[in-house]
């Protein structure tokens, strides 16, 4: 659909183009069902024909000039700088915004703890050097240990050697206890040192599931839900970027509207004032007129604040090459704001529910969120059970042997187990780990009805705004023609400036509202796409 603009006149007699021609017929009563009018509201359509009206009484050898006639069609306010379009705030948004610069970060940042997640599997070299100063006994040793996904299964490798007199009942039965050493006995068996390698896994706790493989699947869906926690704030400030920008458009077209109804009140004041010089008219219509004056400026101002305003609010998206705000003039104005689309009214909610339901990125994070609770929840669940672990290694000892009896060969199989009693550490981790579960599974089951409701009343919305749209577009025909009226019994002597300025502030008034309900129905549509997870799609005026 689209609506007929109102373009601005610089017409003494009526505001916004607002006198009709002297055979115009009347208007019918307004039918929201009639088609709509094929132009966009604008301040520069709509002029009047120039109708000039003779008044009774006028002193002898009085003629018209200029400044008692309706003034001719104002032609459409020249832009000095090039139109901004909401293209261009899109682009700068996605580009320049700070904001996004920040969920991109945020990105890196969760690629890097990605990065760090694997890292626990990296080979990890450990050294140990104990000196005995009783029996004049020192012992060094050093291995190398890697941790793999695999069940979370650990393979080790290690050299130790001893120098010194330590007895010989002090074998190897504190390293068979301690199988973190991992390494062999501690006593000198052979002149060259010892060399080790074992593996060590885990029976129970830590077999299906450990820390380092939570983390490392926590840290992967991490990295795709800041992805989609981009995606999902790029939506959002599209919108707001649409809002601001169709609120900047509709506030500089309501500006001119105000400027040129100012403008007709002063050029009607000349005429007024020379016609009053003549006797032909009662001065106290000139003070009434210079009273609208006032009255008018004043309605300029709250305008001009208003555009000053929308300006500044929409430089928070606009940004130059440097990332600076820029604050956009009156010059770069549309002329007028885009047609149209009737809303499609036939479409299946419930069918768009459901898609927008898998392609909003916000819910898609959520829906990670939930998947890593359902990750620690379970670890939390796995760590209840008693750890069990089962080490085996090998030992080769070199060089000569100390001790004849001893082989040169060994191997070691350790079975290690720890139950915590009476588990309360690991029974409290798990009930705190289901109830940030719940929060999260809560959360998302609010997300998708808030998405269903954004979804039904960006349709609401549209339709509603659309429907306004043509009913204050039929509200500024009457009311033009009105004022048309008005104006004609004024020139006649039939009327008063009194209710001339009324009407003339009633057609304004019904074409702001034409203004803002088009400006709606935009700021509606995008809404409406973002809800649908589709991002906004540039209009141009």
């Amino acid at each position: 659909m689209m609506t007929r603009t109102l373009r601005i006149a610089g017409s003494a007699a009526l505001c916004l183009g607002l006198a009709l021609p002297a055979a115009a017929a009347p208007a019918r009563a307004p039918n929201p069902r009639d088609p709509v009018p094929t132009r966009a509201p604008s301040p520069s359509d709509r002029v009047p024909d120039a109708v000039p009206v003779d008044e009774p009484g006028k002193p002898t050898g009085w003629e018209p000039d200029s400044r008692d006639k309706p003034a001719e069609a104002a032609a459409p306010k020249q832009r000095t700088g090039p139109v901004l379009t909401l293209a261009e705030v899109l682009d700068s948004v996605e580009q320049r915004d700070p904001r996004m610069e920040s969920a991109e970060l945020g990105i890196e940042t969760a690629r890097g703890h990605a990065r760090q997640s694997k890292g626990v599997y990296d080979p990890v070299l450990r050294g140990r050097a104990a000196y005995e100063p009783v029996y004049r006994n020192m012992v060094a040793d050093a291995r190398v240990e890697q941790p793999t996904p695999l069940w979370g299964l650990t393979a080790w490798a290690g050299y130790q050697v001893g120098v010194g007199r330590r007895p010989y009942y002090n074998t190897t039965l504190d390293s068979i206890l301690d199988v973190d050493d991992r390494v062999g006995s501690r006593d000198v068996r052979s002149a060259a040192g010892t060399l080790t390698a074992g593996l060590t896994l885990p029976l129970w706790r830590d077999r299906g599931i450990d820390r380092r493989r939570a983390n490392l699947r926590q840290t992967k869906m991490e990295l795709d839900r800041m992805k989609d926690v981009r995606d999902a704030q790029l939506l959002a400030l599209e919108v707001e970027a649409a809002t601001k920008y169709w609120t900047w458009v509709a506030n500089g077209l309501r500006l001119e509207i105000e400027q040129t109804l100012l403008e007709l009140a002063q050029e009607r004041d000349e005429a007024l004032g020379r016609r009053i010089e003549l006797g032909a008219l009662d001065p106290l219509a000139g003070v009434d007129n210079r009273r609208l004056i006032l009255d008018r400026e004043g309605r300029v101002v709250a305008a001009e604040r208003a555009f000053q305003q929308a300006g500044l609010d929409l430089s928070l998206f606009l940004r130059d090459g440097n990332g600076n705000p820029i604050v956009a003039g009156a010059e770069r104005l549309p002329a007028q704001l885009p047609a149209m689309q009737a809303p499609d009214t036939g479409s299946n909610i419930d069918t768009e529910i459901a898609e927008a339901l898998d392609r909003r990125p916000d819910r898609r994070a959520r829906t990670t969120l939930r998947s890593q609770a359902d990750v620690e929840l379970r670890w939390a669940k796995n760590q209840r059970t008693p750890r069990v672990e089962l080490s085996a290694w090998v030992s080769r000892y070199m060089g000569r042997p100390l001790i004849p009896e001893f082989s040169r060969n060994n191997a070691v199989i350790a079975l290690l187990f720890e139950i915590p009693i009476p588990l309360r550490y690991s029974r409290g981790q798990l009930e705190a780990t289901r109830a940030n579960a719940r929060i999260v599974a809560a959360e998302l089951r609010f997300l998708d009805n808030t998405i269903a409701v954004e979804v039904r009343d960006g349709h609401q919305a549209l339709v509603a705004a659309y429907r306004r749209a043509r009913l204050a577009n039929q509200e500024v025909e009457l009311s033009r023609q009105l004022a048309a009226a008005e104006y004609r019994k004024f020139q006649l002597g039939a009327g008063d400036l009194l209710l001339v300025n009324l009407r003339e502030v009633a057609s304004a008034d019904a074409a702001h509202n034409e203004i803002q309900a088009v400006s709606d129905y935009f700021v509606a549509k995008a809404r409406l796409e973002v809800a649908l997870g589709e991002g906004v799609q540039p209009v141009t005026p």
